[in-house]
């Protein structure tokens, strides 16, 4: 009741800041709710569901396993003593798996795909076709990729399109970085069925904040996926997928030190300004724990765990999902988050910290769409914010719906 609550109220809010209202598509809206919840039953209620998205759970570990043998090759037996460490323990994995997406979109499967899950949210959902593919792309290829499949159609995309693409990459995460999540401890079956629940629920409230009320090149037909580089074989989709996979730790690499020493920066200046207060220990963290706290209660969230996975989520957002995640997981000097949470509360927080809706990857996405369609850069800027915080609804609403149903 608490979460269906949750539900109804932050649905009602996003209806109450529509961009514009009595445009709604309730159709839209709808379907992808019951797809949302539907997913959510599928995983918990049933046994060939359970026992299909641990199928998933168990390959995606299994790949973890895989990259720790080029780790090994690299560092010697020194490589075990060293999981400990983030880059060594993420970044291959990393690298990896962005390799591994690459050789199967070169042999074609992920085309095969994303054809089907496409048509599948275009008649279901009834958005147009360049939507549907980038929705359908966003678990696999993240928040920027995605978009590029259908780069030829950028320009001429109407800012609800564009609204509903950002969206989708804000609501997700990518299949590369999945991996790097699993190395950190997350439940590889939560953030699995996370990233495939959030697609639906994604695209239904961005177009309660973003209606239609333009006419869309691709509207009631789809799109072919498209992709810039052609791999002439295995061998160059392998290496593709590598120079991707080390552009993409890099970037991590570098948000993550960015980011972080700000937050410590901040917390610094907080704690000295807590002392004149006579509040001990003043950071961005407690701050936003007491601001968030009424959402996370609404997403049924129990009442002992809310300001712990309220914090999680503000430092998700302020900062990004690596540093929740790792938060969540961390013992170092003391008992990890997770160990002080109920079972329940620690599945939700892994469904509601699950996405790429952080400050940082505004400033991502919006340069990547500004380098494919420069003359669109206006539009992006104008709808990023807007989308973020949409995306990252629709990851917490999922956390909502799984904690109705288990």
């Amino acid at each position: 009741m608490q979460a269906f609550l949750g539900v109804i109220i932050i649905t009602l809010g996003l209806v109450a800041t529509s961009k514009h209202p009595r445009s709604i598509q309730w159709h839209t809206v709808i379907v992808g709710f019951l797809m949302q919840f539907c997913l959510g039953c599928i995983v918990t209620k049933t046994k060939w569901g359970q026992d299909l998205f641990s199928w998933l759970a168990s390959i995606a570990s299994s790949l973890l396993d895989f990259s720790n043998y080029g780790t090994k090759f690299i560092l010697g037996d020194t490589a075990g003593a060293m999981t400990s460490i983030f880059a060594i323990s993420v970044f291959p994995a990393i690298i990896f798996f962005a390799s591994f997406i690459q050789v199967i979109y070169y042999l074609g499967g992920i085309q095969w795909l994303l054809r089907r899950i496409g048509w599948v949210f275009h008649k279901a959902l009834d958005i147009s076709g360049s939507e549907s593919i980038a929705a359908a792309a966003a678990p696999f290829f993240g928040q920027s990729e995605s978009v590029l499949l259908v780069k030829d159609y950028l320009l001429h995309m109407t800012n609800s399109e564009i609204h509903t693409c950002m969206t989708a990459g804000f609501a997700t995460v990518s299949g590369s970085t999945l991996q790097g999540y699993i190395a950190l401890g997350v439940n590889a079956k939560n953030i699995i069925t996370a990233c495939i629940m959030s697609i639906p629920c994604s695209v239904a409230l961005s177009k309660i904040r973003y209606p239609e009320t333009e006419e869309s090149l691709t509207r009631g037909k789809m799109v072919e996926p498209q992709r810039s580089t052609k791999e002439v074989n295995v061998l160059h989709a392998v290496g593709n997928g590598a120079a991707i996979g080390i552009n993409l730790s890099l970037l991590i690499l570098a948000n993550l030190i960015a980011i972080i020493s700000l937050v410590h920066l901040v917390d610094f200046l907080l704690t000295w300004f807590g002392q004149f207060i006579a509040i001990n220990e003043l950071t961005i963290e407690l701050i936003l724990g007491y601001l968030l706290y009424p959402f996370t209660w609404l997403l049924g969230v129990p009442t002992d765990d809310v300001l712990r996975v309220s914090q999680l989520l503000g430092l998700k957002f302020v900062a990004n999902e690596f540093v929740a995640y790792q938060r969540l997981n961390d013992a170092t000097g003391g008992p990890s988050v997770s160990s002080l949470l109920s079972v329940r509360g620690r599945t939700i927080a892994e469904f509601a910290l699950c996405g790429f809706g952080n400050l940082g990857s505004i400033a991502m996405q919006v340069g990547a769409l500004s380098t494919l369609a420069p003359g669109r850069s206006g539009d992006f800027s104008r709808l990023a914010f807007s989308a973020c915080v949409t995306g990252s609804i629709a990851t917490c609403l999922s956390a909502a719906i799984i904690s109705m149903v288990i």
